[in-house]
Parts: C-alpha cells; sequence; structure tokens
C-alpha cells in the first residue's frame, strides 16, 4: 500500500472488527475510546485490539500505511515469543 489510510478509515476499521468479535462471544480489549480498555503494550506498542476467547487469544492492528513498520515487526515479534497469540493485521484499501 502507497498511500496512507485516513484516520477515519483506520478508526471505522477497528469499530467493524471489534464489533465483529463482540458478537462472536470475544472478551475485547480495543484503542475505541470510550468503549473499552485499551489493550496492553506489546514489546512497546499498543495494539488496536486484543480479543479473548477460551484459550484463544488475538491480536489485530489495523494498518494504516507503511509508516506502521515498528509496530507490526514488534508486534510479530512478540507473537513469536507468546505463541500463544494470534496476530492479524488488515491492510486498509
Amino acid at each position: 500500500m502507497t498511500a496512507q489510510a485516513t484516520t477515519d478509515q483506520h478508526d471505522h476499521e477497528v469499530r467493524q472488527q471489534v464489533l465483529k468479535l463482540v458478537r462472536q462471544g470475544y472478551l475485547v480489549r480495543a484503542r475505541v475510546e470510550g468503549w473499552f480498555e485499551p489493550p496492553e503494550v506489546m514489546n512497546g506498542y499498543r495494539p488496536d485490539i486484543v480479543a479473548m476467547k477460551g484459550d484463544e487469544c488475538l491480536i489485530i492492528e489495523v494498518k494504516k500505511g507503511d509508516i506502521d513498520w515498528p509496530k507490526i515487526a514488534a508486534l510479530e515479534r512478540f507473537h513469536v515469543e507468546n505463541p500463544r497469540y494470534k496476530l492479524l493485521v488488515i491492510t486498509l484499501k
């Protein structure tokens, strides 16, 4: 992706993912101001969403553009070091 997604596009996608996860029964921590507790910091970065259901743990990051590479690299390292967590990176179009 060469162009950056807008903050509005990013926030809309985060909210859509959160609503989907809540409907599926996940306990969600998300960077949706005023609605959820934010996720914990992982390797120096706070992901957009952390969702848990039973033994399943998901980290979801909505990528705004190439500027996000340090954060995504840090979350990938966290995933490798903590294999119980699955990482999903969503790239906006």
